[in-house]
């Protein structure tokens, strides 16, 4: 065998272990956060309009960190964070959808002011989501 068929064999070899492993798998999309507003709709129950919370005990989504929102609903779609609630809820959304749905509360921008009792009150001044 030829040295120059032993390079294109070797070529194929690995061209076809890529493609196999997932090396040539299409990119993922970027996190959208229109989208993840079109399906946040389930979260307002708890966590309010715009992840403002409805309660104290729920927290609010509202401008907290991608990359924080991310791994929670990651955690809690594979169990590492407990809340059957939670856990029900993420069941079948997609990594796709996570994403999406972290990008946009993290767009959420909140305005935080005082309570006459001094309490913090949190509202959202505007979306970011394009």
């Amino acid at each position: 065998m030829s040295l120059h068929k032993v390079f294109i064999a070797l070529g194929l070899i690995m061209i076809i272990d890529s493609w196999v492993c997932g090396g040539w798998s299409a990119r993922a999309a970027p996190p959208n956060p229109k989208a993840g507003a079109a399906i946040s709709g389930q979260c307002a129950v708890c966590h309010g309009n715009n992840g403002i919370s409805v309660a104290n005990n729920i927290p609010n989504l509202a401008g907290q960190h991608y990359q924080y929102l991310l791994a929670q609903l990651k955690a809690f779609k594979n169990g590492t964070r407990k809340n059957s609630l939670m856990q029900e809820m993420v069941l079948s959304l997609s990594l796709q959808q996570m994403k999406d749905i972290a990008a946009y509360f993290a767009s959420v921008k909140i305005r935080v002011s005082q309570s006459e009792g001094g309490e913090p009150e949190y509202s959202h001044s505007e979306v970011s989501a394009q």
